[in-house]
């Protein structure tokens, strides 16, 4: 079964995102496959603090 995927639109200042799409090209990657890496490490760096919080 495919994954199901959620779209939304974000707003960002236009240096940001030449900056963010700059970062995409250098890795080789979609700015979509970057932002998407970007967000998994924020929740786990959060999760992980969340649980030495508990």
């Amino acid at each position: 079964m495919p994954e199901t995927v959620v779209h939304f639109q974000i707003r960002m200042p236009p240096v940001l995102h030449e900056q963010l799409a700059s970062w995409a090209k250098e890795d080789k990657a979609s700015l979509n496959a970057l932002i998407v890496g970007i967000l998994e490490r924020a929740m786990g760096e959060h999760s992980a603090k969340s649980s030495v919080k508990e």
